[in-house]
């Protein structure tokens, strides 16, 4: 995660580059949440402007955002500054520091995409004591794209993301390998949580069954420009570029074999889909 915290690293296209969450997600969260919606605390919120969507998405009236990145807080708050939201704040702070709340003051919790840089125990703890009865822990996130049309380029994929030569090096561990499992390890305490509900799916099994309306589908139409700036935006890619930087661009070189094997151009589009899970808990009375 101290990738993201490089003052290399390029914090809007993260922000311009990720896929977005489908509405239905959105809608299934809400209809999870019960009671107030009051205080809703986003932890590792990156650039906020997710945070700020799911805010308006769910209804809440009020918004914390915190991020280990100062250069990510940066960025949100000038989000924050343009849409003049007063009722958005934002600061650096670990996700599992939550000393800086009142007990029982926060409706809910999300960790979107963040939660395997976490350690979960510390904080499934300090959000249990910020939560005021039944209300919502939610974690989440996606990881692995595929090309949907392409599934021959699913192990061409594999071997840029995950292979010596490539991108496998410049991954932060144990973090890259949890969220690769989708956060299999990361148990939520039913001593301290109850209705959970949670959820993974695979994104080559989801595409043969064109089902794409449950909760957390991933999917999102591309161009090959539009996935190298997603590809730009992995921590692993911004690492290599650090240690490499008079080295042939890496990316480049993928995303002309990737041309290869399928035959598409610079302005063919494609559906990637990413593997993904979700974790909902209602804190226990």
């Amino acid at each position: 995660m101290s990738e993201f915290s490089s003052s290399n690293y390029d914090a809007r296209n993260y922000s311009e580059a990720r896929p977005r969450y489908p509405a239905e997600y959105f809608e299934y969260l809400r209809n999870y949440h019960v009671g107030k919606k009051d205080l809703l605390v986003d932890v590792g919120c990156g650039p906020g402007s997710f945070s700020l969507e799911l805010k308006r998405h769910l209804g809440f009236r009020n918004l914390e955002g915190t991020d280990l990145s100062a250069r990510m807080i940066e960025r949100a708050n000038a989000e924050v500054s343009g849409r003049g939201a007063s009722d958005a704040r934002f600061s650096v702070h670990a996700a599992e520091d939550l000393d800086w709340l009142s007990a029982g003051s926060v409706d809910m919790i999300t960790a979107a995409q963040c939660s395997h840089w976490l350690d979960f125990s510390a904080f499934q703890k300090a959000a249990y004591r910020v939560l005021r009865p039944q209300g919502t822990l939610a974690v989440w996130g996606y990881v692995d794209p595929i090309i949907v049309e392409y599934p021959e380029t699913d192990t061409l994929l594999e071997e840029f993301q995950y292979g010596d030569s490539f991108l496998g090096p410049y991954w932060e561990n144990p973090g890259r390998n949890i969220l690769r499992t989708l956060l299999r390890c990361q148990v939520i305490d039913r001593r301290s949580y109850s209705n959970i509900a949670q959820a993974t799916y695979r994104a080559r099994s989801t595409a043969s069954s064109c089902d794409y309306t449950r909760p957390l589908v991933m999917v999102k139409k591309m161009s090959l420009s539009d996935f190298e700036g997603y590809i730009k935006s992995w921590s692993a890619y911004s690492s290599w570029r650090n240690q490499n930087p008079a080295s042939d661009d890496l990316c480049k070189g993928f995303l002309g074999r990737l041309r290869l094997n399928t035959g598409t151009s610079s302005s063919s589009t494609f559906t990637v889909a990413w593997n993904s899970v979700y974790k909902f808990a209602k804190r226990r009375v």
